[in-house]
């Protein structure tokens, strides 16, 4: 559309929302809603990232940018950069078991992205990230109350390790909370993650705006593959307990500050934006910026009315 293949784009639509019926209510509903959204980015298109910090911009630059950052802190990639050493201090020996163990924990972050994809949108994106990040924050919890509890400082292939040694249900215990969390972030924060920067941007500074929140994944994810292993040299299981405080503390900002997207296109959330409520987007109702195809259509003959009339 934006290179004014309306006829094209319309027909994409149908073919994505109404079987190929180009007359089909959902399909005109969007297309309209679209051709608004087109017409206003050729008109104010962000220029430059200096327009991400425009009011009304800023607010959602750092949603997209803190959920990516707290989507690294919630210890994820941790758990899987460093699944050898955690099974190892839990005290799973043995090249292939580890190994093997290790294989499981990624098989099981694949499956179950897997239901997120299909029912992202029914289960709503605020609930998913809330509770994503409270099992999270329990899992590791228990990880690290096992390690810390049961394990001590020991050598493994020359190096000083706080390893658990000769309780075989402790150490089974560690690799089950493993795997349930991976598949709590699995199933909530990971696909959220990348789901929810890409709604809350209007066209006009999307492409940057998603691009900073990205960039923040990555910042972040730097930051701890060169942190954590001396953090797990130097205070074993506690490091566990610092990624649990940061999804609790993830779950609150998730409850506090983050509206809720699903279910609604990408027109409707500049009115869910508009309603404020900064820190309190539980309040913002699920009925806001709902729109039909009348309102739209009565809106953009009341503008072309307008505009003849101002005509000489």
């Amino acid at each position: 559309m934006i290179r004014h293949s309306e006829e094209e784009a319309l027909q994409v639509l149908a073919d994505l929302h109404g079987n190929g019926n180009q007359n089909d209510k959902l399909v005109a509903l969007e297309f309209e809603e679209i051709k608004e959204q087109v017409a206003f980015e050729r008109t104010e298109g962000a220029k430059s990232y200096a327009d991400l910090l425009k009011p009304g911009i800023l607010r959602r630059v750092s949603l997209g940018c803190s959920l990516q950052m707290w989507s690294q802190l919630s210890g994820m990639n941790v758990m899987m950069y460093y699944i050898v050493y955690v099974f190892e201090g839990a005290g799973l020996t043995g090249r292939r078991g580890n190994l093997i163990a290790s294989s499981v924990q990624y098989v099981l972050n694949v499956a179950f992205t897997v239901p997120a994809i299909l029912y992202i949108d029914r289960w709503g994106r605020r609930p998913l990230l809330t509770i994503g990040s409270t099992l999270m924050g329990f899992f590791l919890c228990l990880v690290g109350g096992l390690q810390g509890g049961y394990g001590e400082w020991g050598t493994v292939d020359g190096s000083s390790v706080w390893v658990i040694t000769n309780n075989q249900p402790v150490t089974n215990a560690i690799i089950v909370c493993s795997y349930l969390f991976v598949c709590s972030f699995a199933v909530t924060m990971g696909p959220v993650s990348w789901t929810y920067p890409a709604e809350i941007f209007p066209m006009k500074v999307r492409a940057k705006a998603v691009s900073l929140s990205t960039a923040t994944n990555w910042l972040f994810n730097f930051a701890l593959a060169w942190a954590v292993p001396p953090a797990l040299a130097n205070i074993a299981w506690k490091t566990y307990f610092v990624f649990a405080t940061f999804n609790f503390a993830a779950a609150i900002h998730f409850i506090f500050c983050f509206p809720e997207t699903a279910q609604r296109t990408l027109e409707e959330i500049e009115e869910v934006f508009s309603q404020g409520h900064v820190f309190s987007a539980w309040a913002i109702s699920r009925d806001v910026g709902r729109r039909n195809l009348e309102d739209i259509v009565g809106r953009e003959g009341a503008g072309e009315k307008h505009d003849t009339l101002e005509q000489p």
